[in-house]
């Protein structure tokens, strides 16, 4: 199979200044000619057949003694968090919650009746761990004398590579625990913090949904492939754009198709150039990638799609990642994984974009012309947007300009695959929304703030994906807890935050 660059002098397709080399690594995925791919083969033409997705398991366990044993001695000394504490009942209390975590987001929290009561206790479970290893542990403790337990299971947990969740669920506990703050684990001490548990829980369903994903890459292949990413075990095949092509002809301006422009035109403040024509393009693009992705039992994908006159995806995209269907232009897969991640992790669509700066306000731009409008997930309201000309050529194809809310926090963040990988992540909050022309770019045309870094310059990487809210200390506590290290550019701490 051929990589195939892009035309102008950086290999990205656009005027952006990006690092020709940083891209062009990451591109060359799409034609599967990168080191980070593994097992590649060649894939006959016929579907493959749906593969039945496996739910995450979280291996819950309480470590307390029982307060009986306590209270039935008149000289017991039950300790922190004292001889009044039911920790029976915050347990059932606990297990009800995990219930509702479970339906929430479609995971198994196997949780043992029985608590973890002293160091026989803890040794049996260990046992256990090393030869049926769960996705996840999650040790909570109500007792503070039980830290040698916890210490215990929490090196077996080390060595045998099960992220876990450590939960001190008193209001008061003495001592340092600074030393839990370390790569496998992500450490909890606070009272009844659900959220938080249920944020650590999502990084374990996220890993392992990652690693059971199937993506799309649209290229000028000549017949599929598929190989996988070696840190989340994402398989990428390969799929030749011809296929693309030809669904896309195979569309008719039926009723569903005239539904689709319906919806695409319904809530768009106005249309700048768009023609009839234009809406029923974008309305074949997206129903071929539609049946593309069911044919495929695929879950997302990338094209290169650059060049390819009314064929172009563009509105099509921002469907797609509407609903929580990653979908990433020019064919950059880096990009495809980061909103993968983000989907799984927050539950919203990111905003893949070409980098600028202004460097006398030190501020970021973020251009390109794919960004959906549920930004705070398929939820939740929709931002305004119009209906917009392809901004770099003259055929007409659609494209969409999104407008964001000023003052707004946002996380932007890049995942960089390879021998070895690595997540950065920044913070920053939204300052306008700019029409373009004059701001020039793509449609959509956001400036922000970067509020984690002193010089803007700083920011590295090309189609960053940009989320609407505050998730960079979630970002961060996923590659602490599954040992994905920080590229963390410029970011002069303190971490985590």
């Amino acid at each position: 199979m051929k990589n195939h660059e892009h035309d102008n002098q950086h290999g990205c397709g656009c005027d952006c200044g990006c690092d020709r080399r940083e891209f062009m690594t990451a591109s060359a995925a799409g034609a599967m000619g990168m080191t980070w791919l593994t097992s590649v083969t060649e894939a006959a033409e016929a579907s493959p057949a749906p593969k039945k997705k496996e739910k995450a398991v979280v291996r819950a366990v309480f470590i307390y003694p029982p307060s009986t044993s306590f209270s039935e001695d008149p000289d017991g000394w039950w300790s922190w968090p004292g001889n009044d504490f039911d920790a029976e009942g915050r347990q059932r209390k606990y297990v009800a919650e995990f219930a509702e975590i479970e339906r929430r987001l479609g995971v198994t929290i196997a949780v043992d009746k029985k608590p973890i009561a002293n160091r026989a206790d803890a040794e049996r479970l260990a046992k256990e761990l090393q030869t049926d290893k769960p996705d996840g542990l999650l040790l909570v403790m109500f007792y503070n004398r039980s830290l040698g337990e916890a210490d215990l299971l929490l090196k077996v947990a080390e060595e045998t590579a099960i992220p876990a969740i450590f939960y001190i669920g008193l209001g008061v506990k003495h001592g340092p625990v600074a030393h839990y703050r370390r790569p496998g684990v992500y450490f909890i001490q606070s009272l009844d913090n659900f959220e938080a548990i249920e944020s650590g829980v999502r990084m374990i369903h996220a890993k392992k949904a990652m690693g059971q994903a199937t993506l799309l890459s649209i290229d000028e292949a000549d017949a599929k492939s598929e190989g996988r990413e070696t840190f989340f075990g994402t398989t990428v095949r390969v799929v030749p754009f011809s296929r693309y092509a030809e669904l896309f002809g195979q569309m008719e301006i039926n009723n569903n198709a005239k539904k689709l422009i319906g919806r695409i035109t319904r809530d768009s403040m106005k249309y700048e150039g768009i023609s009839r024509q234009s809406l029923e393009n974008a309305a074949r693009a997206h129903l071929a990638l539609k049946q593309l992705l069911a044919e495929e039992n695929a879950d997302g994908l990338t094209m290169n799609c650059l060049r390819r006159g009314m064929l172009k995806p563009c509105i099509s995209f921002a469907m797609l990642n509407n609903e929580l269907i990653p979908a990433a232009c020019e064919n950059h897969l880096s990009a495809t994984y980061s909103q993968l991640l983000g989907q799984l992790l927050i539950g919203r669509p990111g905003f893949q974009h070409n980098p600028a700066f202004e460097t006398e306000r030190n501020h970021y731009y973020g251009s390109h012309c794919t960004c959906p409008t549920m930004l705070d997930g398929p939820q939740g309201k929709e931002s305004p947007y119009l209906l917009h000309r392809f901004a770099h050529t003259n055929e007409g194809s659609c494209a969409i300009q999104v407008f964001w809310e000023p003052d707004d926090p946002v996380t932007m963040v890049h995942y960089r695959p390879g021998d070895e990988p690595s997540l950065d992540v920044y913070s920053g909050r939204v300052v306008k929304s700019h029409p373009t022309p004059p701001a020039a770019g793509c449609t959509t045309n956001v400036e922000i703030e970067i509020t984690d870094r002193p010089d803007v310059c700083m920011v590295r990487g090309h189609h960053n994906i940009l989320y609407r809210g505050d998730f960079a200390r979630r970002f961060r506590m996923f590659a602490l807890l599954h040992k994905l290290p920080l590229t963390e550019s410029g970011y002069p701490g303190p971490w985590p935050m």
